[in-house]
């Protein structure tokens, strides 16, 4: 596959890497309490993570730089990210606690669906139109 194959197709790989978001939720909420909950939260709390850090500093400016008419799009999506990062940084505090965090998983998941939700309708096919993409994405 050559670099602009990959290219094209980002959106379908956004959509991909969301649904392993989504696999990983639920199956930290289905066993969410203990060590377990410690460790697979570690894992995937760190990927989320690293993932809205990247959209925010390069795939939004990005976006935003050749498609203005993104702006509020790319503005909802942000603060859903910093709503996203309280959330995870509660069930942490809880799973290091050893304490219950199924209400806060809930909520996680939530939010997280329904900003995953926006973000692939937004963004999929303005995503997979696209030839270039930033290198440090």
């Amino acid at each position: 596959m050559t670099a602009e194959q990959r290219v094209v197709a980002w959106g379908d790989e956004l959509v991909k890497l969301h649904a392993g978001f989504r696999q990983e939720l639920a199956r930290i909420r289905a066993g969410g309490h203990g060590a377990d909950l410690r460790t697979h939260c570690l894992a995937f709390c760190d990927a989320l993570h690293a993932h809205h850090e990247g959209e925010d500093a390069v795939l939004f400016p990005h976006l935003a730089a050749g498609h203005p008419e993104l702006a509020e799009v790319v503005a909802r999506l942000g603060a859903e990210h910093r709503v996203v990062a309280r959330i995870i940084a509660r069930v942490r505090d809880l799973a290091g606690a050893d304490a219950d965090a199924a209400d806060e998983l809930d909520r996680l998941s939530a939010e997280l669906e329904a900003h995953l939700d926006y973000e692939e309708e937004q963004l999929v096919p303005l995503l997979n139109s696209m030839t270039t993409m930033p290198e440090d994405l």
